[in-house]
Order: C-alpha cells, then structure tokens, then sequence
C-alpha cells in the first residue's frame, strides 16, 4: 500500500497522550496513529450503515413497482427518450 510521509504540529498535551500511549503498547507513535485512525474510520463506516439501514425512504425499498432499468432509463421513462 502506497503510504505519504506527514509532518504535523500538536499539542503537548496530545503529544504526550499519543507517546505515553504507544510505549504502554509498544509500540512507535506513528502505528498508533494509524490505528487510532483505522478505528475511527471503522466507526464512521458502522454508524453509517445504522443510519443508512435506518433512513425511512431506504426502509421502504421494495415496496414500489416499476420497470427493474427505471434508475439507469429514467429519462426514456420521464420523456419518452434517451437524453
């Protein structure tokens, strides 16, 4: 995988949190950054699908008839024609 080198500037405090962090694990400051971010993605990817799953217009798909093209054709649909 492809990886870009950073530099960024924290806090000290936060500093300290992330090397206190890693030496408890031990592990470098630079893996635990990318898990903490790896499990961060994780969760928006969770909570996305309780959100999605939860959506009322997604609960009520399938309970519509229609043509199975009608979201790739809904021009010749709508207007008769391809546009």
């Amino acid at each position: 995988m492809p990886v870009k080198r950073l530099n960024i500037e924290l806090p000290l405090d936060q500093y300290e949190f992330l090397r206190k962090e890693a030496t408890a694990r031990g592990i470098a400051i630079s893996r635990l950054i990318r898990e903490l971010i790896a499990k961060h993605r994780q969760s928006l990817t969770e909570e996305l699908k309780k959100t999605y799953k939860n959506d009322p217009w997604f609960r009520r798909r399938g309970s519509f008839d229609g043509p199975d093209d009608l979201a790739e054709k809904h021009d010749f649909y709508l207007y008769g024609k391809n546009r």
